[in-house]
């Protein structure tokens, strides 16, 4: 038996260690390097790459925006998602095609995601200004090019497309609940609010510290949905840290500081994977 369960890990370690572990450990040695694409020769720079990247405003900038976006994005998309699983939490006809319906935002690509509301943004063929233009109102700049409100819709495209998910999970655990509970604090006359902290919240509180956690570390590596939607800009209010390492490494071509900024994304959703074995740990115990 154990030969045979030695056998099944075969397959997971060719994929894992040439698509997973080597690219991670070639990213964390080459960022104490000065080694780039087609570069011949290279040479050992000890901690200077990281000198570089702490000592970079526009890098700190990023991680303050993605602080930002975390805030907002994963605050609300906890929110909502709780909100609608709770709502139908209750039997109703169409349920189950609702919820697949519901999770549609979430099977768009993050690029696709970025893209579509870029255009909907957009000044000249927004949807926002052609409503304005069809009521005789005056044409608007897009928000995403206004400084103070680009992270903010910059999260609320996020939002849009992530708390379905959470809704899709939490269903079954608000569905786990026994219906007693229910009908005693219907009885008693408790109010919605009080149900929801004595009697939801306590028995889902695994599952939303788990999905919590996985949003979190989502959201810490946000890139690709930001490059459609603003490119970082106006200027780098929208820049987050993996977009920062794109830009390092694809666009200044400065791929020592784009590695180097990229495994510290990679520390930071380590650290959050091992807050949440701790605090699975604490939950258990």
């Amino acid at each position: 038996m154990r030969i045979q369960y030695r056998a099944w890990l075969i397959p997971l370690i060719l994929v894992a260690v040439p698509f997973l572990f080597w690219p991670v450990l070639a990213g964390f040695f080459g960022s104490f390097t000065d080694y780039a694409p087609a570069q011949t020769n290279w040479h050992f720079v000890g901690l200077n790459n990281y000198s570089a990247i702490l000592g970079d405003p526009e890098f700190v900038g990023a991680w303050r925006n993605i602080a930002v976006f975390t805030l907002l994005s994963v605050s609300a998309e906890l929110i909502i998602g709780f909100g609608i699983a709770y709502l139908m939490r209750k039997p109703f006809r169409g349920r189950g095609l609702l919820r697949v319906v519901l999770l549609i935002p979430w099977l768009i690509s993050p690029i696709a995601n970025g893209l579509m509301w870029h255009f909907l943004f957009d000044r000249n063929s927004g949807l926002l200004n052609f409503g304005l233009a069809t009521f005789g109102m005056s044409v608007q700049p897009s928000p995403l090019g206004l400084g103070g409100l680009a992270l903010p819709v910059a999260a609320l495209t996020d939002i849009w497309r992530k708390w379905p998910l959470v809704s899709f999970l939490l269903l079954p655990g608000l569905l786990s609940i026994p219906n007693v509970y229910w009908e005693q604090a219907t009885t008693e006359g408790v109010s919605l609010i009080s149900q929801i902290r004595h009697i939801a919240l306590p028995w889902l509180k695994p599952l939303l510290l788990t999905i919590a956690l996985l949003l979190l570390g989502d959201t810490l590596g946000t890139f690709d949905s930001v490059l459609m939607l603003t490119s970082g800009g106006p200027g780098t209010a929208t820049v987050t840290p993996a977009l920062y390492s794109y830009q390092k490494a694809f666009q200044t071509h400065d791929w020592p500081l784009g590695v180097t900024s990229a495994w510290l994304v990679v520390v930071a959703v380590l650290l959050v994977g091992l807050c949440y074995v701790v605090m699975l740990r604490q939950e258990t115990d």
